[in-house]
């Protein structure tokens, strides 16, 4: 008997510290505001963004810090972001990539030495692939846009970054739009060069081509800052090719399509990705940039909303007009990917809940978001596919620049604002 009431006590004793320990609050953030109306924050996080604000791809990087910025803002005024049981606010530090892979690892690394908890980054290939790399190593979570997603997978497998783009086929089909609606021999020459996302194309297009019922002429890739493009441009007229594809940089394809002009090639189309995004760098180029195709990201009219504060496409591009650059014709296509980039890392981290690395990936791979850019929702290879559409750049009489929509076939309800016309 008296073995039997000591194990009962024992079994009493021990029910009673589980439930003690079952019972004790989780300690919750702080969720009042001080006499001001403002948050009163337990903790900062600092998050990284690396860019080129500098070099041959600032155009890309217009509109940073103040897009990322403004919609950290409107995080910090909802209160930022419970984490880890603290109430914390998102402050956002950024780096120079020097628009070069070599800067933009080297300012991954700096960030990361200086303390931040997760990295978010666009901005092609060469700058998020290499901090993509980085932030693996280190451990620290990445989420990354406006990279084309075939290339960025090269540098992977990936653990801890997820990225939130178009890829080859989508772009592909984008451009296809217009190649079919002009008439031609089909007949295509590829020009790119020897980066990520021009090895990358090289090895989708040819086959792509076919099903679509084009060839692809390919003279091999050129070495970034080559200043002779004749065999190239004389291999394209051997073989007659009515239309170029391409993936370059600006100041590589303005060079080229001088040249082209000079030996007196002009194709019927040129579908140039990358190089002919930004409204500022076709009007450098000049009377000859006249009918030049582009992808495009995204628009001022795209019919999408943004999670943060409900502002439209259009809401968001008046704002950039308003506080940046005043009344432009053409907002830059990036500018929805940067705002969308801060959405997702905000997703991510309220379902998280924590800065854990584990707990931010588990986030991540569930991820399903409608967002400003489209509907977000990674795949088992850490991507998040999206859709673009097709413009042509048009001279104005005064000698500026608008783009008409073209083509639409993988977001038919945004409506086309112009007939593809031929450059000859």
């Amino acid at each position: 008997m008296r073995l039997f009431l000591s194990m009962l006590l024992a079994l009493t004793l021990a029910l009673g510290l589980a439930s003690c320990t079952e019972a004790e609050p989780v300690p919750e953030a702080p969720s009042y505001k001080d006499e001001s109306g403002n948050w009163i924050f337990d903790d900062t996080v600092l998050v990284g963004r690396v860019v080129p604000l500098t070099g041959g791809l600032s155009s890309f990087g217009e509109g940073t810090p103040y897009v990322e910025q403004s919609a950290l803002d409107v995080i910090n005024d909802k209160g930022g972001v419970v984490l880890d049981g603290k109430r914390s606010r998102l402050e956002l530090v950024y780096a120079d990539s020097g628009s070069t892979v070599e800067g933009a690892s080297k300012a991954a690394l700096e960030l990361i030495d200086a303390g931040i908890s997760v990295m978010i980054v666009s901005n092609t290939a060469d700058t998020v692939t290499p901090v993509s790399a980085a932030c693996e190593r280190a451990g620290i979570a990445c989420i990354s846009t406006d990279a084309p997603a075939s290339a960025w997978i090269m540098g992977g497998p990936y653990q801890n970054s997820w990225h939130t783009f178009f890829d080859n086929e989508r772009e592909m089909l984008c451009f296809a739009d217009a190649w079919d609606k002009i008439d031609s021999n089909k007949t295509i020459g590829l020009v790119s060069a020897n980066d990520s996302e021009g090895i990358e194309i090289t090895t989708f297009i040819t086959e792509f081509a076919a099903t679509q019922g084009y060839t692809i002429i390919d003279p091999g890739r050129y070495t970034i800052g080559t200043d002779d493009y004749s065999g190239i441009i004389e291999e394209f007229v051997l073989n007659k090719c009515d239309i170029i594809l391409g993936v370059m940089i600006t100041s590589d394809f303005s060079v080229f399509w001088e040249q082209c002009n000079e030996l007196g090639y002009q194709p019927k189309m040129c579908t140039i990705a990358k190089a002919c995004l930004f409204c500022s760098d076709v009007e450098a180029i000049g009377e000859i940039a006249n009918g030049l195709i582009s992808e495009v990201w995204w628009t001022e009219d795209f019919p999408y909303t943004s999670s943060l504060n409900g502002w439209s496409s259009k809401r968001l591009a008046d704002d950039y007009r308003k506080n940046c650059v005043g009344e432009i014709s053409v907002i830059p296509a990036t500018l929805g990917y940067k705002h969308a980039n801060v959405e997702i890392l905000y997703d991510i981290l309220v379902r998280a809940g924590s800065l854990q690395l584990e707990a931010i990936n588990k986030a991540a791979a569930e991820t399903n978001l409608d967002t400003i850019v489209g509907h977000v929702a990674f795949g088992g290879n850490h991507i998040s596919p999206m859709s673009c559409v097709t413009g042509q750049w048009i001279m104005n009489d005064d000698g500026s620049y608008r783009r008409e929509i073209v083509g639409n076939y993988l977001i038919p309800q945004l409506d086309l604002t112009a007939e593809v016309l031929p450059l000859r």
